[in-house]
């Protein structure tokens, strides 16, 4: 008796290998339309904007495994970016650190609230996006403000290549080896997985699950920050409007490297091709002269498209919250 086609089966197993046929198709699909994608100048413009991107959506990785969200990752970025820009004149490049701790608070504020309080984290987070956003605002209320001309020598090492690549492009990279490193081969990484898939028996077995989610956004929201500092030294300016559009190009980068939206299924390694995948997208479009509401039209229907094929349909992967 021959086997009836279903689509749902196919669709699962090409999710597994989905962020390789993206990554492929984007590179293969903009390199004909223009050759002037794969040039080298090109490939370096493409790893500075993919350097703040990765660190922010292999964060918002670990907070996505265990099953929730986080929506304040633009604002977040926005505020530290603001803050840098506007003070590392005075501080120095210690404001790197400072901005690490800011973010480190801000996620055990996230944490707290979700955790502890059980409040859904999509809520939480999308009410402390407007204190973030606030606070950005107030504190550059008229805008963009470049960082003055005499001290750009403070940040001008950020941006400079290194083995052909811009030096926070290779910060990113260590950072992204030492999530993965901590997802992969520690308890607390695969804690974080299991409280994913299912929450009330990963507590049952002992382990503190309130623990391990506060410590997922505190990880999420320290790279936000860190990501926000990067920005204020690649664009020499503290711009509070910098992370509108960044929370979406986060999730679809996660959701591209093949993550469950709802918890307990991915990999950091994976969502580094995603951010690749998606920075090429936003670069090719820019290279061929997109409009800029056609991108994030197509950035949304990338997003969908990532999370029809991430669904289970079928129940492979049970989540009990």
């Amino acid at each position: 008796m021959t086997k009836k086609l279903n689509l749902s089966d196919i669709s699962y197993s090409f999710s597994k290998y989905m962020y390789i046929v993206s990554i492929v198709l984007v590179f293969l699909v903009f390199t004909i339309m223009s050759p002037q994608f794969l040039s080298l100048y090109s490939l370096q413009n493409l790893a500075l904007e993919t350097a703040p991107m990765l660190l922010m959506s292999c964060g918002i990785s670990f907070v996505i495994f265990t099953g929730g969200i986080d929506l304040g990752t633009g604002s977040i970025a926005s505020c530290t970016c603001v803050i840098t820009g506007l003070y590392v004149s005075q501080v120095g490049n210690s404001i790197i650190l400072l901005m690490l701790v800011v973010g480190c608070v801000m996620g055990v504020i996230n944490g707290i609230l979700v955790s502890k309080l059980k409040l859904p984290s999509f809520i939480v987070t999308l009410c402390t996006t407007n204190f973030w956003n606030f606070v950005a605002l107030r504190l550059s209320p008229s805008g963009s403000q470049i960082i003055p001309l005499n001290k750009r020598s403070m940040v001008n090492w950020a941006t400079k290549d290194v083995i052909g690549f811009p030096v926070i492009f290779w910060i990113a990279l260590a950072i992204t080896a030492l999530l993965y490193f901590i997802q992969q081969y520690t308890v607390f990484g695969k804690t974080i997985l299991s409280v994913g898939a299912n929450t009330r028996a990963t507590r049952m077995a002992g382990v503190d699950t309130d623990k391990a989610q506060i410590a997922a956004f505190v990880i999420c929201d320290a790279c936000c920050a860190l990501a926000g500092a990067f920005y204020a030294y690649k664009l020499k300016s503290a711009v509070p409007t910098v992370g509108l559009d960044l929370n979406l190009l986060s999730i679809a980068a996660v959701a591209l490297g093949g993550a469950s939206m709802v918890g307990g299924r991915g990999s950091v390694l994976h969502t580094l091709v995603g951010v690749i995948t998606i920075t090429a997208v936003t670069s090719g479009l820019e290279i061929i002269g997109c409009n800029a509401l056609w991108k994030d039209i197509i950035i949304g229907m990338i997003l969908i498209l990532a999370v029809c094929l991430n669904s289970d349909s079928k129940g492979r992967d049970l989540i009990i919250k």
